[in-house]
């Protein structure tokens, strides 16, 4: 009996040791392979990752709250704060930027075996080991999971946290503790921070747990349990619900701003859903091409892990345990995500992770089936059971090599890698970082990059406008210019690149200057080639002396509520089929509380329509208004393209802000929501016809007749006016035509604003010639004299334009033309 009690003893001691151990060893397995992935994979840093550094900078640095709209559409804060705590104690680094969500992914791997462990208790210890070691070698060694999660992107932090919920909801299950449901409530809530695709979970989770309440009812008696955790979950969530429900536009705004759309927004929604399951099957057997796995085309499982959870499929068919009914649910539940949102054929990665877990989870508890019935054939020795990890850890270091010989050779060598992994902002922040020393100018449109905007953030922590007192007339610097400014951005949004715009780097801040034309000029001597790590020649760099003056703008007062006032504005010409580029300088009054878009539009008042616009986060988000510093002048430039067809007469050159919280203009101090910066014009074509009849006519020295010619119809008479502008006229002037009979009685008339009102007197420039040809119709038959003029509408009143001349006959507000008889 003692040597019994201590072999008892003596196992629940190994027992105890591996519960320990082996999920310490699986993550470190885990920590090596995606660390692996990071130091040996093709280099480069990812666009989204960078904005959610610069997120965490702009709340390290300028104390900004890390809630924000743009980007990511909703509060998904969490990954913010971690970055924040690492980025203040490392500094803001590349390796500290990715490190956060290697670990978070490799934690996948032990979370994944300690969840299988509750979740298949009722089983058996050994079954619920065998099955957390499977699903957990097979996530640690997953080639598509550690490519994703050396990214930096928030999505990798969620794998762990639905896995934490999973363990202490099913650890409550079984033993009903109050606090395991509460932490697997709070897990729950917490991943609603994470990522959008995680809205799902919550509704994931209560189908799941659903069906396994049907599988096995005495599941029924924690009920108290499930509500606590629900309420916790609903606590914790509280403040993100809050925003979905006051601006419910937030709750799918991600989705919505990226290229998918939904899939019920399609003519055949139905043909689609069943598209994307197909390849989803095939995803998961047999092929995947997917944006953080490039040029791999592998499956998501390896060969064993696909035999093992078709098995484990099976097994929860036939057998309806609930411990496998609830992870097959939360498996097909979380393919939702993708199924629903389209943006292509494939599946999406991002949208997908949410769902990895549970795959790996299905596949380790058919793993352990298998395990066990291998071990069950008596022709098996006793240890054959233990080729299916065997088989899973070879298939999967398989894949690894893979990786590493044939995928990544490829990728090097693919086209386009020094843009699309931004090589280009890598090598160019690696040759700032080492010539400090010196003012360095780089193109505006370079920095507004996220991904070089947070590399260089490490030595250039402080951010401001102005250019007084900054660099002397005369002054040395070294310009960094790159090989392709107009490449795309890592974000697909246009790279809006501007030869006259620059970012001054100096003294560990960043200066935004204004354009400034001639501001550099090179000086002789060789460029330096500044080379990428793909061996394309990314940028050049050369010394020139500083030229630049403070430039002239055209001031403006303009006051919005949200304390950001537009003082001025200078712009280019407006011509067709070319783009209209205008700077606005803006001055927050005081601190501005909330993110804001800049919009500019092109107005055209006579056809009441918006015929050209850009609407867009200032900078691009890399020095958000809200971090704008008060009683500072900011320059804005942003760029219009012009229809090659735009109709010749006056535009309306438009600004305004709107508030990315509310999606509501915000109105300017004297009201209205939005600020006419300047009426421009398209001018007519050249007009090369001469009038029949001249004349020299001065109407109220402003505009002057040079002649006309008339033309019988049918039923009336058509007149061409051939009128030249001899000053600027301010106001908009109405042509009359009156047809008078012997009695001086107005038998026929015609008022309209020169070429039927889309071509106002108000646009006019000096010396400019406008022929307008009039039509009067319905003229009677008889002799008549034909009168024409000038004239300005007043609230309730007109004034015609006088004619100018020392003759006295011409001393009037009306021109007699000729007499004309209409037979």
């Amino acid at each position: 009996m003692q040597d019994r009690r201590k072999l008892y003893s003596q196992r629940f001691k190994m027992s105890k040791h591996i519960s320990t151990l082996l999920p310490a060893a699986l993550f470190l397995v885990s920590l090596t392979c995606y660390s692996l992935h990071w130091l040996t994979a093709p280099p480069g840093i990812n666009g989204d990752a960078s904005r959610l550094g610069l997120y965490a900078f702009d709340f390290v640095q300028d104390k900004l709250v890390p809630f924000y709209i743009y980007h990511q559409f909703g509060p998904h804060p969490l990954i913010i704060y971690i970055q924040a705590l690492v980025f203040s104690a490392l500094g803001f680094t590349h390796a500290a930027l990715r490190g956060i969500t290697i670990v978070g992914g490799a934690l996948a791997a032990p979370a994944i075996y300690v969840a299988a462990l509750w979740l298949f208790h009722q089983q058996g210890t050994a079954f619920a080991r065998r099955a957390g070691a499977v699903a957990a070698l097979g996530i640690a060694l997953s080639t598509f999971f550690a490519s994703f999660s050396r990214y930096g992107v928030e999505g990798a932090l969620l794998p762990v946290v639905e896995l934490l919920a999973i363990a202490f909801l099913w650890r409550g299950l079984r033993r009903g503790s109050w606090a395991d449901f509460a932490i697997a409530g709070f897990a729950v809530g917490l991943s609603q921070y994470i990522y959008i695709a995680a809205r799902f979970f919550p509704l994931a989770l209560a189908v799941a747990c659903a069906g396994a309440v049907l599988a096995n009812r005495q599941l029924l008696a924690r009920w108290k349990g499930l509500v606590i955790a629900a309420a916790v979950a609903a606590a914790v969530a509280l403040p993100q619900w809050i925003l979905f429900i006051t601006h419910p536009y937030t709750f799918f705004a991600r989705t919505q701003q990226s290229t998918g759309r939904f899939v019920f927004e399609l003519p055949d929604p139905f043909a689609v859903i069943a598209g994307k399951l197909v390849n989803q099957l095939l995803m998961l057997a047999w092929r995947w091409d997917n944006g953080y796995n490039p040029l791999s085309y592998r499956s998501l499982l390896t060969p064993v892990l696909v035999v093992a959870l078709v098995t484990g499929v099976v097994y929860t068919i036939r057998k309806r345990q609930d411990m496998h009914v609830f992870a097959f649910l939360m498996m097909l539940a979380m393919f939702l995500p993708d199924l629903l949102a389209y943006e292509g054929a494939n599946p999406s990665a991002t949208r997908l992770v949410p769902a990895l877990p549970f795959i790996f989870m299905m596949a380790g508890s058919g793993g352990a089936i298998l395990w066990e019935r291998t071990e069950r054939i008596r022709t098996f020795p006793k240890w054959a059971g233990y080729l299916v990890p065997l088989l899973v850890l070879s298939f999967g270091l398989v894949r690894q090599w893979d990786y590493a010989t044939r995928v990544k050779s490829q990728v090097l060598d693919s086209s386009g890698l020094e843009w699309k992994n931004s090589l280009v902002e890598v090598a160019v922040a690696e040759y700032i970082g080492t010539h400090l020393d010196a003012p360095v100018l780089i193109p505006a449109s370079e920095y507004q990059r996220a991904p070089l905007a947070f590399l260089l953030a490490e030595h250039f922590r402080h951010r401001t406008s102005g250019l007084e007192g900054l660099v002397e007339k005369g002054e040395i610097v070294t310009v960094v210019q790159p090989t392709d400014p107009v490449r795309p951005t890592t974000e697909w949004i246009p790279a809006v690149y501007r030869q006259d715009e620059w970012v001054l780097l100096k003294d560990g801040a960043v200066h935004f200057l204004p354009p400034l034309p001639g501001g550099v000029e090179p000086l002789t001597g060789e460029e330096e080639a500044i080379v990428a790590s793909n061996g394309v020649v990314a940028a050049t760099a050369f010394t020139a002396r500083w030229k630049g003056a403070a430039p002239s703008f055209i001031p403006l007062q303009a006051n919005f509520a949200n304390n950001l006032d537009l003082i001025g504005y200078e712009s280019s010409n407006l011509e067709p089929g070319s783009v209209f580029d205008i700077t606005l300088y803006w001055r927050p009054a005081r601190k501005v509380e909330r993110d804001v878009e800049i919009f500019v539009e092109l107005y055209d008042p006579i056809r009441d329509a918006v015929v050209a616009n850009a609407h867009r986060w200032p900078l691009n988000g890399v020095y958000r208004v809200r971090a704008w510093q008060p009683g500072k002048r900011m320059p804005l430039s942003l760029r219009l393209s012009v229809a090659y067809d735009l109709a010749p007469g006056p535009y309306q050159l438009r600004t305004g802000v709107v508030d990315l919280t509310g999606r509501n203009r915000i109105p300017l101090s004297t009201g209205g929501d939005f600020m006419v910066v300047e009426t421009l014009k398209i001018p007519l074509p050249e007009d090369h016809r001469e009038p029949e009849i001249s004349a020299d006519v001065n109407f109220g020295d402003i505009i002057t007749l040079d002649g006309y010619t008339l033309k019988s119809i049918s039923d009336g008479l058509t007149i061409t006016l051939f009128w030249r502008a001899t000053a600027l006229p301010r106001f908009d002037f109405t042509t009359f035509v009156h047809i008078v009979d012997s009695d001086d009685q107005i038998v026929a008339q015609l008022d309209a604003q020169p070429r039927n009102g889309q071509y106002p007197t108000s646009i006019w420039s000096p010396n400019e010639a406008v022929a307008d040809e009039l039509t009067v119709t319905d003229i009677p038959s008889g002799a008549y004299r034909i009168y024409i003029g000038l004239y300005r509408h007043h609230e309730d009143s007109w004034e015609r334009l006088p004619i100018v001349s020392n003759e006295a006959e011409y001393k009037t507000d009306r021109l007699w033309l000729e007499t004309i008889t209409i037979p």
